[in-house]
């Protein structure tokens, strides 16, 4: 019996993925959306069943792959059916929110990795050279279009500066993707799981998050080196940008976390932190602001200060 519905359920969800993979390829915009839930059919297969059951799923999942698509697509299955695989198999042993959290980043980590060397080595695509050469294209069409206007063109020096940065912070984007798309695959899987009643870990609310205080002095160290200067090309300058970026959203991070519970102890509607957050992604101000909040909250325990009634 248990066979049987493994079955069902195997058939089920592969055609589900098939459908989700489907509306990525083919429908334009909208279907993009849908690749942040591809891993989402393999999480549920492998935590209701087994490992190895998933390894097939993922086989056939392949081999439609290639049907509906062709070779070039097989990356897309590989990357988001492994991953899925991995953060099942970890819901299966029970672990925390976060350990499933770090289990699907590294695993998308380690498949934007391997796609990079293997397009590299075995068929000499170089997705970051022919990114930046499209936009230098678009840049200088753009930049002989404003001239051709009689307008200044100032402008477009630091556009071109902006564009030669994507070299270097290839790895911090590499690693604030994978950890977002882990995150939004586990938010869908923890509410279809919890349907089929299993006990699921959830993250502590967000005015309950909080770094180690260390990663304070990391950030001022990296800081203090950035606006030294580092020759750029250097591997050194490649490795402090990097650093930065990431630990500029930390802090970020941590200030949102202190303005939900800000308004938390003082009883104020959820909606007001919500809006807060929102804004401040599209107000560069507001957003600086809210990174010198969450430096000092680390720096000088100011929750530690206030009373948080549970």
């Amino acid at each position: 019996m248990n066979s049987i519905r493994s079955i069902t359920e195997g058939a089920i969800l592969t055609a589900l993925y098939s459908i989700l993979l489907l509306a990525v390829l083919f429908i334009p915009l909208i279907g993009s959306l849908f690749l942040f839930i591809l891993p989402v059919p393999f999480v549920i297969y492998v935590t209701r069943h087994t490992l190895k059951k998933g390894l097939l799923m993922l086989t056939v999942a392949l081999f439609i792959t290639y049907m509906v698509g062709s070779i070039a697509t097989l990356p897309i299955t590989l990357m988001f059916g492994t991953t899925g695989l991995i953060m099942g198999y970890i819901y299966s042993l029970k672990k925390g929110a976060y350990a499933i959290l770090l289990s699907g980043s590294l695993g998308f980590i380690a498949n934007f990795v391997l796609l990079f060397i293997v397009t590299n080595v075995f068929f000499h695509i170089n997705f970051i050279e022919d990114t930046k050469k499209m936009m230098y294209q678009s840049m200088e069409t753009a930049e002989k279009m404003v001239t051709s206007l009689g307008q200044p063109t100032d402008q477009f020096e630091m556009m071109y500066q902006s564009i030669e940065m994507i070299s270097y912070i290839v790895p911090s984007a590499m690693v604030i993707t994978s950890i977002v798309l882990a995150f939004v695959t586990q938010f869908f899987a923890n509410q279809i799981l919890k349907r089929f009643k299993y006990e699921i870990k959830s993250f502590p609310p967000i005015r309950k998050w909080s770094f180690p205080k260390s990663l304070l002095w990391y950030y001022l160290i990296v800081t203090i080196i950035f606006m030294t200067g580092p020759e750029q090309g250097t591997i050194l300058f490649t490795i402090i940008i990097n650093l930065f970026i990431v630990l500029e959203i930390i802090m970020t991070i941590q200030g949102f976390s202190f303005i939900f519970f800000y308004f938390h102890i003082n009883k104020k509607p959820l909606t007001i932190p919500v809006v807060i957050v929102i804004l401040s992604l599209f107000m560069t101000f507001l957003l600086s602001i809210i990174r010198i909040l969450g430096i000092i909250d680390l720096g000088f325990n100011l929750r530690k200060r206030m009373k948080d009634p549970q």
